[in-house]
């Protein structure tokens, strides 16, 4: 008989050896370009890609990156990607497979943006791609007080989905 009944995100999880994601959620990097391009006179990998999972109610804390990122949808539930550009323009994208949803979403460079599962039940796996290749150096976690002087006009949003204070 299949797994496939059994599919949740601890067989994920385990399936695909995740780890812990400091905005939430768990990941695993599976590809590191050997190209290489340079941004502001730095080397960069051309590109990087993970795969990355949230459960429940875990969510993905709104962060940004100064790369363009690529999300696509695998399996589970839908997922909302809140988006909030640095014109302080919010967008919400819905992953998934569903009639109202998309299988990939775009995030441009220098946006907030979060994700969470809306019913707050299950799983999503997703992957995402970053071009040029994800940095930790090029990463920044939101800090709520900050964001929420800045775009006070999404402070709901933001206390939820931020996890500074």
């Amino acid at each position: 008989m299949s797994d496939y009944i059994n599919q949740n995100a601890d067989y994920w999880i385990k399936k695909l050896d995740l780890q812990p994601h400091p905005e939430g959620g768990y990941y695993k990097e599976i590809f590191r370009s050997g190209n290489e391009i340079y941004r502001e006179s730095e080397s960069r990998k051309a590109c990087t890609s993970i795969y990355y999972l949230i459960s429940d109610n875990d969510f993905s804390a709104f962060h940004r990156l100064k790369s363009d990122e690529l999300w696509y949808f695998h399996k589970g539930e839908p997922i909302f990607i809140h988006v909030i550009n640095p014109k302080g323009i919010y967008q919400c994208i819905e992953l998934s497979d569903s009639d109202s949803g998309s299988l990939q979403a775009i995030i441009p460079p220098d946006s907030w943006f979060a994700a969470e599962i809306p019913g707050g039940a299950g799983f999503a796996l997703t992957s995402c791609a970053v071009a040029p290749g994800f940095e930790f150096s090029e990463f920044e976690m939101g800090d709520k007080q900050l964001l929420i002087n800045e775009f006070p006009e999404h402070r709901e949003l933001l206390m939820k989905l931020c996890r500074s204070l």
